[in-house]
């Protein structure tokens, strides 16, 4: 009997030898995986942001600097962003590249307007093709950003008059010329009355060239932003449908 209660005795303890093992092992087990998710949640804390001149900037928070940088530029003439580079595909199926002054940026509707003559290259361009890509960089903000755009020409509306107003006698000359742009010449010229290197043209004098002009509305469905520094550099893409962010994620610079 005295046996019999003593293997009793020993099975039991035996059993719950091996439960407090089992619940032990499991209970180290739940806390590697709890420091395991506490390290990766920790990691991706600490990455999720970058940093620019001592400010962070999450991933939304770099989209809406990028937009705002490209607004300053079209407002305050000595900004770096106040011109860019823009492509369009020739007619020879090349890259076509040429420097223009950012216009005007309308942050909520994703568009960015440019001027340009109606008898140039680029505009003849966009009129086989839309497509067209914006290049901005600022040397000093050690900022570039990459616009890809579908292009709206205004020849013949509302916002054509409005822009041939708001533009200055001196930058009115850009579409006075007699011939189309890159016409070729036997010497060196202006394009327009020699006179008008000295003197500004008054209204009524470039408004009869007001048929040359025309702003191109660029709907951007697609902005890359690269920040360069010295520790690192830093990328994000960002993608738009309908004016709408729609995507958007770190890239390797």
């Amino acid at each position: 009997m005295l046996r019999q209660l003593k293997f009793n005795f020993l099975a039991v303890l035996f059993w719950v030898l091996s439960y407090c093992i089992f619940a032990c092992v499991c209970i180290r087990m739940l806390q590697l995986h709890f420091n395991f998710l506490h390290h990766v949640f920790m990691n991706n804390s600490q990455h999720d942001h970058i940093t620019i001149n001592d400010t962070s900037y999450t991933l939304l928070d770099v989209e809406s600097l990028a937009w705002k940088k490209l607004v300053n530029g079209s407002v305050k003439k000595k900004n770096g962003f106040r011109t860019m580079c823009v492509g369009t595909i020739s007619e020879k199926k090349t890259a076509a590249l040429r420097i223009v002054v950012n216009r005007k940026v309308d942050e909520i509707q994703k568009i960015i307007y440019f001027n340009t003559d109606n008898r140039s290259r680029k505009f003849y361009d966009l009129q086989k093709d839309n497509q067209i890509s914006l290049l901005f960089y600022d040397a000093r903000q050690r900022v570039q950003i990459v616009v890809k755009a579908y292009a709206t020409l205004h020849t013949n509306d509302v916002l054509k008059l409005d822009r041939w107003k708001a533009t200055s006698p001196q930058a009115r000359l850009g579409y006075m010329t007699l011939e189309p742009p890159n016409t070729k010449s036997e010497k060196p010229t202006l394009g327009y009355e020699e006179r008008f290197s000295t003197i500004k043209p008054t209204d009524s004098e470039s408004d009869v060239f007001q048929e040359n002009f025309a702003v191109v509305a660029c709907v951007v469905y697609e902005l890359e932003f690269l920040y360069l520094d010295f520790t690192g550099n830093r990328k994000a893409n960002f993608y738009y449908e309908n004016n709408v962010l729609k995507d958007g994620f770190w890239t390797v610079p």
